[in-house]
C-alpha cells in the first residue's frame, strides 16, 4: 500500500475526474498498489506531521510519499474536538524583512465566534512569524523522516510551492537568541545542515515546476490534469531510480 498526505494539491482540487486522474491514483496504478490518501484541503505541515504519524502508528504502508504544504498554515483542535485549518484568505508578507501584513487574513470557521477568529487570526499574523513558520515546518519534516526511517517504512519528501521557502530560506544561517528574563545566543542548525537532511528542498516543487512547464491551472491556482500526469511521471521515476519498487514484491 503507497501512503498519500499533504494539501489540495495532493487531493487534486479542481481536478475534474477525481481519483481518477490525481497523481496519487496514476502511481499507485503503475505499480498496482492500494493507497490511503490522508490529504486534506487547507492541511499543513503541523497536520502533515501528525497525522502521518498517527496513521504510520496504526496501519504501516509499504511507502509513504508526502508533498509537504505551505509554511504558514497551522491547524488547532476546537471545544468540539474537531481539528481545524486555519485557512488563509489572504497571506501578505514583506519579502526583504519577513514581516506579515496587517492585511493578511485567516478565513473564519462557522463553529467560531468573533472573539475565537479574533484570538487565532491575532495569533495568526503576530504570533507567528515568517522565521517561526519556516523553522517549524523543517523539524516537522525532520521529526517525520526520523520516525519513518525508525519505523523501517521508505519515503518520498516533495514541496507544494517554493513561494515561501525561497525569500526565507536565508534566515537559516542568522543568529539566534533565546531567552525568558535574560538573552543569550543560542547554536543551532545551519542551511547546509537542513539541506544535507532534507534534500527535498533544494528540488523544484510541484506548483512551481507545473508553472515552469506552463501546464493549465483551475481558477483557484491548482494544476489540472497535465500537471498531475507531468507529477506522476516525476514520482514514478524517483520510486524506480530508488529501486523503491522493490518493496512491493
Amino acid at each position: 500500500m503507497i501512503y498519500w498526505n499533504g494539501c489540495s494539491f495532493v487531493r487534486g482540487m479542481e481536478v475534474k475526474d477525481r481519483p481518477k486522474d490525481i497523481f496519487a491514483n496514476i502511481v499507485s496504478e503503475e505499480f498496482n498498489q492500494p493507497w490511503w490518501d490522508n490529504a486534506k484541503v487547507g492541511g499543513s505541515n503541523d497536520r502533515i506531521w501528525r497525522t502521518t504519524v498517527d496513521d504510520m502508528i496504526r496501519k504501516p504502508a509499504d511507502l509513504v510519499i508526502i508533498v509537504w504544504s505551505g509554511f504558514n498554515r497551522f491547524e488547532f483542535l476546537d471545544n468540539h474536538s474537531t481539528w481545524r485549518s486555519a485557512v488563509w484568505i489572504r497571506y501578505l508578507f514583506n519579502r526583504s524583512t519577513l514581516d506579515v501584513s496587517d492585511r493578511s487574513e485567516v478565513h473564519m470557521h462557522p463553529r467560531m465566534t468573533l472573539d475565537q477568529w479574533k484570538a487565532i487570526n491575532g495569533y495568526a499574523t503576530k504570533g507567528r512569524s515568517m522565521r517561526y513558520n519556516l523553522l517549524y515546518s523543517l523539524h516537522y519534516m525532520l521529526s517525520t523522516k526520523y520516525f519513518l526511517e525508525a519505523k523501517g517504512i521508505p519515503y518520498l519528501f516533495y514541496n507544494m510551492s517554493d513561494g515561501q521557502w525561497e525569500p526565507s530560506k536565508f534566515i537559516l544561517d542568522e543568529t539566534r537568541t533565546e531567552g525568558s528574563n535574560n538573552i543569550w545566543y543560542t547554536e543551532h542548525m545551519k542551511g547546509e545542515d537542513y539541506i544535507r537532511e532534507l534534500p527535498h528542498m533544494q528540488e523544484e516543487a510541484f506548483y512551481d515546476m507545473c508553472k515552469r512547464k506552463k501546464v493549465p491551472f483551475g481558477p483557484k491556482d491548482h494544476p489540472l490534469e497535465e500537471g498531475h500526469r507531468l507529477m506522476a511521471k516525476r514520482i514514478i521515476g524517483d520510486v524506480y531510480d530508488k529501486k523503491l519498487d522493490k518493496v512491493f514484491s
